[in-house]
């Protein structure tokens, strides 16, 4: 396996911004969604002494979202509206919330005072896309899988489509040194 490592400059007003565009292949966010969910991601960190459920109340209060809204210059309805597609979103399959508001645990990170070190292994696999069935062996009773694999007959006549304006208006002629003429809609 090759590994590759690389440093991402970073700092505490924008870390989860960066690791929430890291991960957008799963989450599938917007960059305003984005923007919202770090900030209560960091708003999480910060009230970590607080249990998980009246942290997500806290969280989500009116008070709460109405500093979140000043702080990323965001109008209340706007804010709602973007908070609520944050709360049908999932990240690995998961929730980004769960049914009490409580923030996903793939989301649940902290750096030190060094950063944040995330690893993905991407791990070749042979795609399968081949069907296979169970067939029985009937002396034996026991069931293996069989592929399929579709074939081609490559020596079957290829249908071409009509001419769109047909030939109607193409007459061959062995002087001209093209062979042909086109005509043009009125014959001439």
């Amino acid at each position: 396996m090759i590994k590759k490592i690389i440093n991402l400059p970073t700092n505490d007003s924008k870390i989860y911004k960066q690791i929430l565009a890291f991960l957008n292949f799963s989450l599938e966010a917007t960059p305003q969604e984005r923007e919202v969910l770090a900030e209560i991601i960091q708003l999480n960190n910060e009230y970590e002494a607080l249990p998980a459920k009246q942290r997500a109340k806290f969280l989500l209060s009116t008070d709460m979202r109405k500093e979140m809204r000043e702080k990323l210059l965001i109008e209340e309805k706007q804010f709602n509206v973007i908070l609520s597609r944050i709360k049908k979103k999932t990240i690995f399959g998961e929730p980004v919330f769960d049914d009490n508001g409580v923030i996903s645990n793939h989301l649940v990170m902290k750096p030190d005072n060094e950063g944040l070190r995330i690893e993905i292994n991407l791990i070749n696999t042979i795609n399968k896309s081949n069907k296979t069935s169970p067939i029985k062996k009937e002396e034996e009773g026991k069931e293996e899988e069989m592929t399929i694999i579709p074939t081609v007959d490559n020596d079957a006549p290829k249908k071409l489509a009509a001419p769109a304006n047909g030939t109607d208006n193409i007459i061959y002629e062995d002087e001209l040194p093209s062979g042909f003429v086109i005509l043009g809609p009125n014959g001439e």
